[in-house]
């Protein structure tokens, strides 16, 4: 067993409680060596090993792949599991790039047969300095630069410390057979380009390019961490039930407001193209304008300043109807809720959904509706009337929530706007006789 490999096991501690493995096999020298090295683990930590073969049925010599696979699982009495897709016709069929079809073809087949086993990858350090490169070259951030983590989506890596020459030269030494994929010598894949002529030509300005890359990359994962923890603390003072609040927003540094924006956002809907830079730029911005400012995220999705919020809803597709409903003297129900209204001549106990006014002020019968356009009102201890939008902008009433406030009026005027002011033209005074007394319950705002 090579002390190399004996060295990332043990870091990595992923044998420690787990013994059933299941190991990704090509047949090439990477995963070659992870294969004779846990036929060697096994022995020592009495493994279950399943090795599982992809045939990506894109090229000749794809079965003679497939077969070394199992001629060499059977020579170990290793159990073995392979599988054919057409890598070629799955990416047209869902319009993405070969490397990417190959991949999830790859992890959906691993996933396949291994419910109750870890899954171990070959890749190696030169793999996280390609990755890296390509990030570089699409563009990335921080995150991007850590290249492959040694453990995601219950895949393990523990191989991403050891280079390809030692992994050569250690199957070299020790006579192990593999297979070499043609296609590695062949710049039909971007990361095949990066391997053959970019890494080439850097290797003539740092000859240890390699090493220089994977210290970028245990940097950025250091940076990330911290960044990580950063976010973790300050989350949920500035993210309440999914809404962000402007004013805790504003305590942090613009670049871990951002990452909290992006945390948000993945919660919310996933990684998918609502995740992108702009978006999460745009979405920070949206704290200094006024509220009411909407941005499209796309996917149907719109981000909304309300007053101290910033918050994400889907665009509306039609707009609701005004309701209205009469009232009686007595107990009403409606869509609202429910409404008691009694005449008495004694004043009693008041709160936003319990109020009394003056009954002989009146006019005509009473209704329970929504709000219209024009309505105005004179909240209590006014003198004049203002727009009903203009007092609910005044009440930082969230715009969507408008449409849904209860408005008990008259014939003339609004009379309550219901869990919030009565009119200064119904109030109570030392005239009144008779005193209308309303009750809401259960009222849906």
């Amino acid at each position: 067993m090579d002390n190399l490999f004996i060295e990332s096991i043990q870091k990595s501690n992923i044998l420690e409680n787990n013994k059933k493995v299941t190991l990704a096999v090509s047949g090439g020298a990477d995963s070659m060596y992870l294969f004779y090295n846990f036929v060697e683990l096994k022995k020592i930590l009495n493994l279950d090993i399943l090795v599982c073969h992809l045939n990506h049925d894109v090229r000749d010599t794809a079965t003679r792949d497939e077969n070394f696979v199992k001629s060499k699982c059977a020579e170990f009495e290793i159990k073995c599991v392979t599988k054919t897709e057409n890598m070629n016709e799955f990416a047209q069929e869902n319009k993405i790039s070969k490397e990417e079809a190959g991949r999830i073809l790859r992890y959906r087949f691993f996933r396949q047969y291994s419910k109750d086993r870890i899954i171990v990858t070959a890749h190696n350090a030169n793999d996280r300095a390609e990755t890296l490169l390509f990030r570089l070259i699409r563009g990335t951030g921080i995150n991007g630069l850590v290249g492959i983590k040694e453990l995601r989506g219950g895949i393990y890596r523990p191989m991403l410390s050891i280079s390809r020459d030692n992994i050569e030269k250690y199957l070299r030494d020790n006579n192990l057979e593999y297979i070499e994929d043609e296609t590695n010598y062949e710049e039909i894949y971007t990361r095949n380009k990066i391997r053959l002529s970019l890494i080439p030509v850097l290797e003539n300005y740092n000859p240890n390019i390699i090493n220089a890359l994977l210290r970028l990359s245990d940097n950025a994962k250091d940076a990330m961490n911290f960044i990580d923890d950063s976010v973790k603390s300050n989350f949920d003072k500035i993210i309440i039930n999914g809404v962000i609040c402007i004013e805790e927003l504003n305590k942090v540094h613009e670049y871990l407001a951002k990452e909290i924006i992006k945390r948000l956002l993945e919660q919310k809907y996933g990684k998918g193209q609502i995740i992108s830079r702009d978006n999460i730029l745009k979405i920070y911005e949206l704290k200094n304008f006024q509220s009411g400012k909407k941005i499209d995220l796309g996917n149907n999705i719109i981000a909304r300043k309300s007053f101290d919020k910033i918050i994400f809803e889907e665009k509306k597709t039609s707009t609701e109807k005004s309701e209205k409903f009469p009232l009686e003297i007595g107990n009403n129900r409606n869509s609202f809720g429910e409404f008691k209204l009694k005449i008495t001549d004694k004043k009693a106990d008041i709160h936003r959904f319990n109020i009394m006014l003056d009954y002989d002020k009146i006019k005509g019968s009473l209704i329970l509706r929504t709000r219209i356009n024009g309505d105005r009102f004179k909240p209590l201890g006014m003198k004049g009337e203002k727009k009903l939008k203009d007092y609910f902008i005044d009440r930082k009433v969230d715009v969507n929530k408008r449409d849904n406030i209860a408005l008990i009026c008259d014939e003339e005027k609004i009379l309550w706007v219901v869990g919030m002011d009565i009119s200064e033209d119904a109030k109570i005074d030392n005239s009144t006789k008779k005193i209308l007394h309303l009750e809401a319950k259960n009222d849906r705002y």
